[in-house]
This record gives C-alpha cells, structure tokens and sequence, in this order.
C-alpha cells in the first residue's frame, strides 16, 4: 500500500511541474489608417478591424487585437476605426466599434462595404468597414495592430496542493481503516 502511496505522489509531483496556464500577449506590429482601403465607389469589401489587421501584416484575423489608442500594449482596447457608408462620425468621419465588428444591418450585400445598392444616409448601422477611402479619414482614425501570443506560464501550485489535499484524505482514509 505504502509503495502505491509513493508512486501516485511520484506521479503528482510530476504533473505538477509540467503544466503551465497561458496568458496572452500582445506585439505591436504596425498600424494603419482606415481611409488606406480601396475608394468605396469601386464596391470594396468589408473588413473588420481584425480580418484588416489579417490582410495587410499575414495570419487569421483571430491572431490579433487591435488599438484605437496607440501602439503600446499595455492600452489595446479591442476597438478599430471604421468608417460606415453614409454616416460622418464623429472622429473626422470615423466610428470607434469592437475589433471584430462586422455590421449585419446592411442594405449592400454580404460581405461588401458598398455592392453598387442604395444606402440610409446617417444610419451608423450601415456597411462599416476598418479598411476603406470614405467618411474616416486621416491620423485620426489609425488601428493599431498587435499580434496576440499564448504564453506557458508555468503553474505548479494548483496541482500541488491538490495533490497534497488527495494525500492528505487519503492518511485519513487509512487511519480510519485501522
């Protein structure tokens, strides 16, 4: 029995040294303005800010975060400048909208930033897109790029103590049987 003891802990140590928790992180890796797109009148697509952030650095849209606020990580906000067919923001043209926003309210079709049809004048849940020459224009309306990285932290502790916590019910365990 005590042999068994021994090497359930041997095992448990173990794990507990080889697991990790991941966090991310973010790296900066470049930014753009949203009125650096195609002219909306040549039926450009729409992009989100990450699937932007996808075409012009490589990769998914799923491996980044983006910024309106600067490129140190330490402020990612998970927001993108866009501009929406026929609404004037309020930041020179430009509305601040999450990361991965794709509008769904659309008169053009899927996909599409302006796809030739007619558009509400003013309605801020029209075609947007983080990557088009329209109503957003210049510095102030700059996407800040990071590329998101799952990092291993180690993590011994939680898998310590409950081992320590089985070891602990089992002496009991034992106790009791005596």
């Amino acid at each position: 029995m005590r042999r068994i003891v021994w090497g359930i802990l041997t095992i448990l140590v173990l794990l507990t040294f080889s697991t990790s928790a991941f966090a991310l992180n973010y790296v900066y890796v470049g930014a753009w303005e949203v009125d650096q797109g195609a002219l909306w009148t040549s039926e450009p697509m729409a992009f989100s800010g990450q699937q932007a952030a996808a075409l012009l650095f490589g990769g998914n849209a799923d491996d980044y975060a983006i910024s309106t606020i600067g490129s140190d990580p330490l402020t990612v906000n998970q927001e993108a400048w866009y501009s929406v067919l026929g609404y004037n923001g309020p930041n020179d043209g430009g509305i601040a909208f999450a990361d991965n926003y794709l509008s769904s309210n659309s008169s053009q079709s899927p996909g599409y930033y302006y796809s030739g049809n007619s558009y509400r004048w003013q309605d801020p849940t029209e075609s947007a897109s983080a990557f088009v020459l329209d109503n957003a224009y210049g510095s102030a309306n700059t996407n800040y790029a990071f590329k998101i990285e799952n990092v291993g932290i180690p993590e011994p502790a939680s898998l310590l103590l409950l081992s320590l916590g089985l070891l602990g019910l089992a002496g009991v365990r034992r106790k009791f049987k005596k």
